[in-house]
């Protein structure tokens, strides 16, 4: 069944109106009438079934018959900081870490950062996050952080158990050596285009970071993100 976003959604029994996008896209698009069922999430990790009262063009009238905490959560906090890329680089790991499993994404800019975050680039960042999570069928709407610089990312390393850094230079240590699975917080650090620089790597070792490799291969940082996410929350049973 498709799931909706309602933001509003609170407690059994109440009835709420439903206008914007979500109700264009359950009046136009699934044609849905009064009496129909639908399940909408308000992103805080609780799922409701609602009745239609009332279904128009641009305006939709729901009650509130059930809710239920999300069940398709992982178990675990993973927080992907990603360095700001180039194009729409970021919407793309925005979606697929969205759809995976992350609670968070935190862009950054770092030596070797080209691309920028402007206000409307944020904007959509969020935006896409809305459509990944109902597409995935999330129940928890993954917050995407106010970008931060180098020094800014690691100041917030102490917030949490384990903060993994994927570095192209390290060649011999695999991330699922370095994963600790009696953690329930993680940041996984993925840089820009161009890597890191030794001395970034210093630095947020020094701030308790651990280092890892992704494989043998040199992947771009959308790919890394995208694939050091899958891992982590394998190793953790998160994922399959």
């Amino acid at each position: 069944m498709e799931l909706f976003y309602i933001p509003q959604l609170k407690e059994i029994g109440c009835e709420m109106e439903i206008s914007g996008a979500e109700a264009r896209h359950i009046a136009r698009v699934l044609r849905h009438k009064a009496g129909d069922d639908v399940l909408g999430t308000n992103g805080a990790g609780e799922e409701f079934r609602l009745v239609l009262k009332k279904v128009a063009q641009e305006r939709v009238v729901a009650q509130v018959l059930e809710k239920r905490p999300g069940s398709r959560e992982p178990n675990h906090r993973l927080v992907l900081a990603q360095a700001v890329l180039k194009g729409d680089k970021l919407a793309e790991v925005v979606e697929s870490v969205t759809e995976l499993g992350v609670d968070e994404v935190i862009p950054f800019i770092c030596e070797r950062v080209v691309g920028r975050l402007t206000e409307s680039k944020y904007r959509r960042l969020e935006g896409v996050a809305v459509s990944a999570m109902k597409s995935s069928t999330r129940t928890v709407l993954p917050r995407i952080g106010r970008l931060v610089d180098f020094d800014g990312l690691r100041e917030v390393f102490s917030d949490f158990d384990q903060v993994i850094v994927a570095y192209e230079e390290e060649r011999r240590t695999a991330l699922a050596k370095v994963l600790n699975r009696n953690v329930n917080k993680i940041m996984l650090v993925i840089g820009p285009e161009g890597g890191f620089t030794p001395e970034e790597i210093e630095k947020m070792s020094d701030a308790g970071a651990v280092c890892c490799s992704l494989g043998p291969r040199r992947l771009r940082s959308e790919t890394a993100a995208i694939a050091a996410v899958s891992i982590v929350l394998n190793l953790l049973g998160d994922l399959g």
